[in-house]
């Protein structure tokens, strides 16, 4: 008996191991409950119905002027409409420095000048000095995570579209279009981080003389972080 214990136990073993194999088996398996298919979502634990998030946003601005190197401090205000949507707005100062390459270009034509070389040419400048933006933003995404095994936070992965106008040293304003993307940390049911890249293009007015009314085409990349308060 427990021989023919053992062997039973051992086709069952193997029949098992080769259930993927076995269509009878298979076909078994399926008919216990084979509507029995279950998808757990965990709810988001911030509540964002209806609620204001004020921030301030520090970054850097890449691939405009090419004599230039930006950096950006600004606010913003997001009121979530729902956990998935929000609209809102930016506003951020920029300062701007001439990099590597606008200095060496600069003191060339700078020395050139005080030889008594006129075909010396200094390019135009005309950065932008600060900006005012209205976003949409839509939130697909979400999960949980955890920091350093201190607790879990909630993150949304964002989409974001929007308008409006930057000043520039020339003294235009220029409208401005953004798109991009981030990511949105909720450390806590009050404290939120963002880090964001977007894109922004406008025009500009660097050209002197006969050139003067042409504009010119900038497109910019924004990398951003924000640390925000949700009332």
């Amino acid at each position: 008996a427990l021989f023919a214990l053992n062997t039973y136990a051992g086709d069952l073993t193997s029949d098992m191991d080769a259930l993927g194999a076995n269509r009878e088996l298979m076909k078994k398996a399926r008919a216990i409950d084979p509507n029995n298919r279950m998808r757990v979502v965990q709810n988001r634990e911030v509540n964002r119905n209806f609620r204001l998030e004020f921030g301030m946003n520090f970054g850097m601005a890449a691939g405009g002027d090419p004599y230039l190197d930006s950096s950006i401090l600004g606010g913003q205000i997001d009121l979530h409409l729902t956990p998935r949507w929000s609209v809102g707005g930016r506003f951020y100062n920029i300062n701007n420095t001439l990099n590597s390459e606008g200095r060496n270009v600069f003191d060339e034509a700078k020395r050139r000048d005080e030889a008594g070389d006129k075909t010396g040419v200094v390019p135009g400048l005309d950065g932008a000095k600060n900006k005012m933006l209205a976003v949409i933003n839509w939130y697909p995404i979400y999960g949980k995570m955890s920091i350093f095994d201190a607790g879990i936070s909630q993150f949304d992965l964002y989409l974001l579209a929007g308008g409006g106008s930057t000043k520039l040293n020339s003294g235009y304003t220029e409208a401005v279009v953004t798109a991009g993307g981030g990511v949105g940390v909720w450390l806590t049911k009050h404290i939120s981080t963002r880090l964001e890249a977007r894109w922004e293009g406008y025009k500009d007015h660097p050209y002197r003389g006969e050139k003067a009314s042409q504009k010119r085409d900038v497109n910019e990349t924004i990398f951003s972080a924000t640390l925000g308060f949700l009332l």
